[in-house]
């Protein structure tokens, strides 16, 4: 069920997908919430930006509509995480829409995971999961979760919309610094309020917020889900909950798009807290920006260790 939040969110939601006016410099269309409220923070009124979904939406499965399509065809930039997140949607999406400008190796195809630092599935496998079922790529692709990667793309998205648009030159650099510095102070006030959450064990339903968990240093040690949207049977259920003691486990997260019955079955047999991640710009009513989105989530997550479940 789709959740309803506050006039807040909702405002910052109509600010990453509504055209600024009629002089934008350019029009960026967005795979995913984050890339959108980014590319607005720093372009502000120079630039028109579009978004293919909502913060509630799964971002792995799109569905390619006449308007994203009618959308895509009027972009000058189109911004994407990459590292196999929008793979079984966006080649589709590219070829329907037949614009030359956003296509790979064009300046107007952008991905964001080119310049993040990325997490190697593989290496990260929580306890009871297998190789091989995890992302095809290898790689997690859900990289902002770490806000030092949001701060690296922002420096490189800067430089491409200046490269396509140098007319606005002054915006873009304006808007790019003020991001880093208001997020990087954050950054560092948050790692602080965090620092009771570094070395816990937590269960997730499945690996979304791993970057998030990699930056506060929380151990991620089982998954619920280990295909997203595959709900788990009876034995893997079992297996979990045996591991919450075993593994000193703290909490299960889940985030506001997945279905959360999985992740509270397991809270309620084994006695510990669940708790929902907003897992993008817009996820819930206290996500209404990128400090939004990062505060929100140390809050709920610092309610879960005291023992209080948040959804």
């Amino acid at each position: 069920m789709r959740k309803v939040f506050g006039a807040a969110a909702l405002a910052a939601l109509l600010v990453a997908v509504v055209p600024a006016n009629a002089e934008a410099g350019l029009k960026i269309f967005a795979c995913v919430p984050e890339w959108g409220v980014l590319a607005k923070a720093i372009g502000g009124d120079a630039v028109e930006v579009t978004t293919a979904i909502l913060p509630i939406d799964n971002p792995e499965t799109v569905r390619p509509t006449p308007a994203l399509i009618t959308n895509l065809q009027a972009a000058d930039l189109l911004v994407c995480t990459g590292a196999g997140l929008e793979d079984e949607w966006l080649d589709p999406l590219l070829d329907r829409a037949g614009n030359a400008a956003v296509m790979p190796g064009q300046p107007g195809h952008f991905l964001a995971s080119k310049f993040a630092t990325l997490i190697e599935d593989e290496a990260h496998h929580d306890i009871g999961a297998q190789p091989g079922q995890h992302h095809e790529t290898g790689v997690n692709p859900h990289i902002h979760g770490d806000p030092g990667n949001v701060l690296k793309v922002a420096a490189q998205l800067a430089r491409r919309m200046i490269e396509l648009d140098p007319e606005h030159k002054a915006a873009y650099s304006d808007g790019v610094r003020t991001f880093i510095r208001d997020l990087g102070a954050a950054k560092k006030e948050l790692e602080a309020q965090a620092a009771p959450l570094r070395g816990i064990a937590v269960a997730v339903q499945h690996d979304h917020s791993r970057y998030l968990f990699a930056w506060l240093g929380i151990r991620s040690v089982a998954t619920i889900e280990v295909e997203h949207g595959v709900p788990p049977g009876p034995a893997r259920l079992a297996q979990i909950i045996d591991m919450v003691p075993r593994q000193g486990i703290k909490l299960v997260a889940y985030v506001v798009f997945s279905d959360p019955a999985p992740s509270r079955f397991v809270g309620e047999k084994a006695g510990i807290p669940t708790v929902m991640l907003p897992y993008t710009v817009g996820g819930t009513a206290g996500a209404a920006d990128f400090i939004g989105l990062y505060r929100d989530s140390v809050e709920r997550l610092l309610s879960g260790l005291n023992g209080v479940g948040r959804s």
